[in-house]
């Protein structure tokens, strides 16, 4: 009877062992589908005292799980079959809920990734504003809405000012985090109706219902206004400005992309003329068109045959010698003729192309020089210089290798810069400046008069000559204000230790008082008008002026 009884006691132990661990596991099963599992870990794992208390409760449920039901079915063996059934069934339940209460979770996060994914799509990244896509959208619904209402709606094309600058300069990072800022001031000073949206690369958008000309203009001088003080990157000031185009729902056009257009239009209006704003005017299409096309012949004229280069002398009044040339260039266009620089240098610095082409003028400049040294002519040539050359760090790096180029040494060239650039961003103008002054090179101040340097400025500026502007000097003669300015600024120059170069000298007159004046030298159409190289030539072996020659046609020549 004993060794009979032995495996039925074996067969409920073991029945009653699977029954404590089936309600356990189901227990525990209920449990976490009330607390996700990852969520207590995560809780735990970040030292959370309710998590601690809920995982010790936990512990002593199970337990007396264990204690209870263990020994319930320990005094009621007849019991094990139904408990394991209904343990089961328990579970099985359980299970299905936990697949159910899974599956919601995971729509709820297929749900979120759609909208995260939808937003990206919409949104700019960087800036976290509506890109074109949702823009142009919105502009949609906001042509509907003024139709539907009838009034006006007006979008605004916004270009920032000196960034391309900074960010090829300092590197991307400081361009991101500029933009970051410059999104952020520019949300200050729009309405929660208007939607403010980033295009690409520097350039802005926004939409203002119910918005005519008259207010669009003062929008558009509060976004400008908003840049006005510096953006402080890492230790660094630097200041942006903004140009900004106006296209205005219905005068400018009735569907958006014919309104993004004409305020694209408008904006490049706004930047070729060195203004904050400007609104669209149908004349400006063409002259849009016209622009593209000579950016492209621009490009051209850089890389073949299409530039050259005329030179101006300079003279000294106290010996009456040539103490140099302005190198200025010129444009052989095909069907427009000869092209002066005021008209085709704004559209290089806007299209991105005054790197290569300052970098043309210096490069065929110091070949000519060198030219005129083979045939025993000293004459240092000048050459006129961009903003954006001296906001470049690595632009005396190009000019000291073209220096080697062509053996050239420092005396042999003259950097000129206006009075106005000195003033954009000086801290990193003065770093440039700074660099090519230690290697020798001379610097010369252009169209002295016309910006607002001050005197001490000037007198800590390493500036060798200060060029009057031709302005004052045209009518000295005629106009005795101009002619006390320039006698003033004569004797100031002096004081600090400057030459004078006045330029406009156009007769005898204007150079016999220039010469009472004490002025240095002169430069104008009464010495010589521009000629190119060959004719410069020409014009040596028969002025009356003294040229200074050179001990030996090629002493100057470094190999």
């Amino acid at each position: 009877m004993g060794g009979g009884r032995r495996p039925r006691n074996t067969e409920e132990r073991i029945l009653k062992t699977i029954a404590i661990v089936l309600i356990l596991l189901g227990s525990g099963l209920l449990v976490m589908s009330l607390f996700p599992a990852r969520e207590i870990v995560r809780q735990v794992h970040q030292k959370n005292r309710a998590a601690w208390q809920l995982l010790g409760a936990l512990i002593i449920l199970f337990l007396a799980g264990y204690v209870v039901y263990g020994g319930y079915l320990l005094r009621h063996p007849a019991a094990v079959h139904d408990v394991i059934a209904a343990t089961i069934m328990l579970g099985g339940g359980i299970f299905v809920a936990g697949v159910v209460a899974a599956t919601r979770r995971s729509i709820v996060l297929v749900r979120e990734l759609a909208e995260k994914e939808r937003f990206r799509a919409l949104h700019d990244e960087l800036t976290g504003l509506p890109n074109r896509m949702l823009l142009q959208d919105r502009l949609d619904h906001a042509i509907l809405m003024a139709k539907r209402m009838r009034e006006p709606m007006a979008v605004v094309f916004m270009d920032l000012d000196r960034f391309k600058e900074i960010n090829d300069t300092l590197g991307h990072h400081y361009g991101d985090y500029l933009l970051q800022e410059v999104a952020a001031r520019f949300r200050g000073a729009v309405r929660a109706t208007d939607t403010l949206a980033r295009l690409g690369g520097d350039e802005f958008a926004v939409i203002l219902p119910g918005v005519d000309t008259v207010q669009a203009a003062k929008v558009a001088m509060k976004l400008a206004a908003a840049l006005d003080r510096p953006f402080s990157v890492e230790g660094h000031s630097l200041s942006v400005g903004v140009s900004a185009g106006i296209a205005v729902y219905p005068e400018h056009g009735d569907d958006s992309e014919l309104l993004m257009q004409r305020a694209d239009v408008a904006m490049y209006v706004a930047k070729r003329n060195d203004i904050v704003y400007a609104l669209y005017h149908p004349d400006e299409d063409q002259s849009s068109v016209n622009r593209l096309i000579l950016v492209g012949q621009l490009r051209e004229a850089i890389a073949g045959s299409g530039l050259l280069l005329h030179y101006q002398p300079k003279i000294s009044l106290r010996d009456g010698s040539l103490c140099g040339v302005e190198a200025l260039i010129r444009w052989q266009h095909q069907s427009r003729g000869l092209i002066p620089p005021d008209e085709f240098i704004p559209i290089a610095e806007q299209a991105g192309l005054i790197r290569p082409l300052s970098h043309w003028v210096i490069d065929h400049a110091l070949a000519q020089n060198a030219s005129w040294r083979r045939h025993g002519y000293r004459m240092p040539v000048s050459v006129n210089l961009s903003v954006k050359n001296l906001q470049d760090t690595n632009f005396p790096d190009v000019l000291f290798d073209l220096l080697n180029r062509w053996n050239a040494s420092p005396d042999d060239l003259v950097l000129e810069i206006t009075e106005s650039t000195m003033m954009t961003d000086p801290a990193r103008v003065q770093h440039v400046l700074d660099r090519l002054v230690r290697a020798g090179l001379k610097l010369s101040i252009d169209d002295y008069g016309t910006g607002y340097s001050s005197l001490a400025y000037l007198r800590r500026f390493p500036a060798l000559e200060i060029k009057i502007d031709k302005s004052f000097v045209l009518d000295m003669i005629t106009n005795e204000d101009n002619a006390v300015i320039v006698r003033s600024t004569i004797d100031m120059i002096h004081t600090i230790g400057r030459q004078v170069v006045a330029e406009g000298v156009e007769d005898d007159a204007t150079l016999a008082r220039l010469e009472e004046l004490g002025c240095d030298c002169l430069q104008g159409y009464h010495i010589c008008r521009p000629l190119p190289a060959e004719e410069i030539e020409k014009w040596l072996a028969t002025t009356s002026w003294q040229v200074k020659r050179l001990s030996s046609p090629h002493s100057c020549d470094r190999k």
